[in-house]
Parts: structure tokens; sequence; C-alpha cells
């Protein structure tokens, strides 16, 4: 990364709300620090909702019937990954 600094402007409702949370009488001592910490939430809330969509597709793949599955041979199987791919 050339460089390391972000620069953030804000203005009206939001620049009231980030004074709000920072500086003395706020949570955060500066605006870095309360940005960096809605990026660690928003990075959790994104991991855990990886989590939440493979959890409901396991759930489903655990509760199939041998009905719900198909056979596939070994040369079905590579076809998918071809066309995953994108070669024939």
């Amino acid at each position: 990364m050339a460089n390391p600094n972000v620069t953030l402007r804000v203005s009206g409702r939001l620049r009231n709300h980030l004074e709000e949370r920072t500086g003395v009488d706020g949570i955060y001592a500066t605006p870095s620090e309360y940005l960096r910490d809605l990026i660690r939430q928003d990075m959790d809330r994104m991991a855990s909702e990886k989590w939440e969509r493979l959890r409901t597709a396991v759930a489903e793949g655990l509760s199939a019937t041998d009905n719900d599955y198909k056979s596939l041979s070994s040369a079905d199987i590579k076809q998918r990954g071809r066309q995953r791919r994108g070669v024939s």
C-alpha cells in the first residue's frame, strides 16, 4: 500500500454524531479509534453471516433424504469443475 492513511470527510448529522461519540464526552478517544471499531464490527458481522450460511447449508444437507441425492461419476464431477472454471 503506497499511502497507509485514509482521509474521511463527514458533515451535517454524520459529523455531529462523530463528535458525540469521540473526544472528552464520547466513548472513543479519537475519530480514528471509532472508525477502526466500526470496521472491526463490520468484519465480525460479515464473518458471522458467512458462518450462518455455512450452518444453513450443512443443516440442509444433513436433513436431506436419499431421494434428494443423485449419483455422480468422477467424470461428472470433473466436468462440473471445468464448467466452474470456464474450461470445456
